[in-house]
């Protein structure tokens, strides 16, 4: 029997994933492991590069699910098959440091309850540019990690079970009638959702830093833009199924009932062709500066980025209703257009660039 099973759903990754592969082969450890590699239906060349490489110092299986149904349902046939005591879920984008199974399974030894999972550690890779947009949402920002505020040896809440590095003891993962729901049908929460049923049961999480995956994943603020849109849309499915986690996301929903207090906001919506306009220029705005460090573009990002999480929460609470396109325009009058402004405004009197011929004459037409 395999000391722990590494379960890695993939999706499109054939142009890096033998990389992933061969650096579980350079693992630190003398223990027997397995890695589960479910392949989620992709549309590259991914189903055979898993099937043509030959491992050395693991085993692995390979499966392809016979459509495309989302990170959430991969794992959980990966979990299926699991035939270890301790289960490894990682992502297929992560390169793993050379001590990172020796660790977990160091840290299992030492923390036995059956209810305790260690998160490790995700890092940029040196070999990977990391611009500004990449800095902010794994440093101050932390919309895609926590890491920048989390404390090596540090017990966390269900919040920080990252599924791209983290390691649970398959009896306490099997007390659960259902692993992760696949409802999420976005890879937003649905390893929260998860983790709160298991906090249920008594989960903790440990935090080691000292394990550690290496992210291979480049993001612009377009394609970060869009990520947390799907997961603002998919913390409403969170908390449609535990009602009573609206508590941890009040902030959320004060922010858009706050908005009904402005009833010319609601009843005279700006059309859907500006605020669109709005948001590419916001988008081409932010662009520039992924380079291009200053001192308020933190700033800058905590506000685009606010925004297109709460359309996607705009968008589940709403739907495509005439509500929801109202409450959407107000809430980027009241929240994103000033948030530009500011930072339009004080780039000037701090002398910092925008873009050659840049004229923000939308900015005009929103009041």
């Amino acid at each position: 029997m395999p000391a722990i099973s590494i379960v890695m759903p993939c999706h499109n990754r054939a142009h890096d994933l033998s990389n992933a592969l061969k650096a579980y082969d350079r693992q630190n450890v003398n223990e027997s492991f397995e890695i589960i590699a479910v392949d989620d239906a992709s549309s590259d060349t991914t189903y055979q590069v898993l099937t043509s490489y030959r491992p050395i110092k693991y085993t692995l299986r390979v499966e392809r699910m016979a459509e495309n149904s989302g990170p959430a349902a991969a794992r959980n046939l990966g979990i299926k098959l699991a035939k270890a005591p301790l289960i490894l879920i990682v992502g297929d984008d992560i390169l793993p440091d050379k001590n990172l199974l020796w660790g977990h399974l160091i840290a299992h030894k030492r923390y036995q309850d059956s209810n305790v999972a260690i998160l490790g550690r995700i890092a940029w890779p040196k070999d990977l540019p990391t611009n500004t947009l990449m800095a902010h949402i794994d440093g101050i920002g932390a919309q895609q990690f926590s890491y920048h505020y989390l404390q090596d040896g540090q017990e966390y809440d269900f919040r920080h079970f990252y599924t791209a590095n983290v390691s649970i003891k398959k009896e306490f993962l099997y007390s659960l009638d259902h692993w992760f729901d696949t409802d999420f049908r976005y890879a937003a929460f649905e390893d929260a959702e998860l983790a709160y049923r298991l906090s249920k049961r008594g989960m903790r999480i440990i935090y080691s830093a000292p394990i550690v995956g290496y992210h291979y994943h480049y993001h612009n603020i377009y394609t970060f833009s869009k990520r947390q849109r799907n997961a603002g849309f998919m913390a409403n499915v969170l908390t449609s199924k535990h009602p009573h986690l609206r508590y941890q996301f009040r902030a959320k929903y004060l922010r858009i009932l706050k908005l009904f207090s402005n009833p010319k906001a609601i009843l005279h919506p700006h059309s859907a062709d500006l605020i669109e306009k709005l948001e590419a220029f916001t988008l081409h705005l932010a662009s520039f500066y992924e380079w291009n460090p200053n001192d308020l573009l933190d700033r800058l990002y905590l506000s685009v980025l606010d925004h297109f999480y709460y359309k996607g929460v705009v968008e589940g609470v709403f739907g495509d209703s005439n509500l929801g396109m109202r409450t959407s325009s107000a809430h980027t009058t009241h929240y994103l257009l000033p948030g530009l402004r500011g930072f339009l405004r004080e780039a000037e009197q701090l002398n910092i660039p925008t873009p050659t011929g840049y004229r923000p004459a939308i900015l005009e037409k929103l009041q």
